[in-house]
């Protein structure tokens, strides 16, 4: 975002005790998202409801631990109107090539093949398209909470890079129940290599969501960019031929090594390339 355009932009309130305010959130969105796991640890729609629990835990957060006379003033942060749409289009473009080159690293190690997707190019792109946007709207129950609230909070007690890495860390966690206790997510592969993995990919794809949070002034660029990560992710596992789907999920989608290590460098040119789109935010 250009200079002007972001000195333009009212600063975020500061808050009374942010860090009581953190820990409310932290504890209201964890006991939510463990309980939704225990309940129902076979039940395909488990992962849909936990979407729920941070704007849940943003809502306890808002009643119980903020006064009511800032209430307002964090509701107007969290960034409902939209901004530019380069910042949407960046924010579908990034997690579609991320996709894509994981996928193309695996299929370079013959862990995928692809040989009908020539056919059904079109209508597989239209399905994205359809689906980032409907999913988008969803997301906005996860956004509320990490990108919208939590990100603010953090960056109250220390500086906005930093906020956004431990939001991202902060958002893997809030996975763990999914990952641990239920076998309706991301359940292919050991544990003890995929979860480790995740939690990386989902620390180092904070920085991506604060960046672009920050960086454009609305939460929709982040929901947006959600979003299309999950449906890239989802849609090229879902045509993908495998032998094993073990060694796919070692490899690429959400849980994959190769995934992992783009993150990493897109989270370190953000961090230190673009770190000043952060601070002047």
């Amino acid at each position: 975002m250009p200079t002007q355009r972001m000195t333009q932009e009212s600063a975020p309130p500061r808050t009374d005790r942010p860090l009581r305010q953190i820990v409310v959130f932290l504890l209201s969105t964890y006991t939510i998202a463990v309980a939704i796991a225990l309940a129902l640890p076979h039940a395909g729609i488990a992962p849909v409801l936990s979407i729920a629990a941070p704007v849940l835990g943003f809502a306890l957060t808002l009643v119980f631990a903020v006064p009511r006379g800032q209430r307002r003033a964090i509701l107007t942060t969290i960034g409902f109107h939209p901004r530019r749409g380069r910042g949407l289009l960046i924010a579908v473009l990034g997690p579609v090539l991320i996709g894509t080159l994981s996928f193309s690293i695996a299929a370079a190690f013959g862990v995928v093949r692809f040989p009908g997707l020539g056919a059904g190019l079109v209508s597989g792109l239209l399905n994205i398209g359809v689906g980032t946007v409907v999913s988008a709207f969803v997301f906005l129950g996860e956004e509320i909470g990490w990108r919208g609230y939590l990100l603010f909070r953090l960056a109250e007690v220390t500086s906005p890079r930093v906020a956004a890495v431990l939001t991202g860390a902060c958002h893997a966690i809030f996975h763990l129940p999914l990952l641990l206790l239920t076998t309706t997510y991301q359940s292919a592969g050991q544990r003890w290599i995929v979860v480790p993995m995740v939690m990386i990919t989902l620390t180092l794809a904070g920085v991506w969501y604060g960046w672009l949070r920050l960086s454009s002034g609305s939460i929709w660029p982040v929901c947006l960019s959600h979003s299309a990560f999950n449906n890239v992710m989802e849609s090229l596992a879902g045509v993908a031929i495998v032998s094993s789907a073990a060694t796919m999920a070692y490899i690429t989608t959400e849980t994959g090594v190769a995934t992992m290590l783009i993150m990493v460098l897109v989270a370190a040119f953000l961090l230190v390339r673009r770190g000043a789109d952060f601070d002047k935010a």
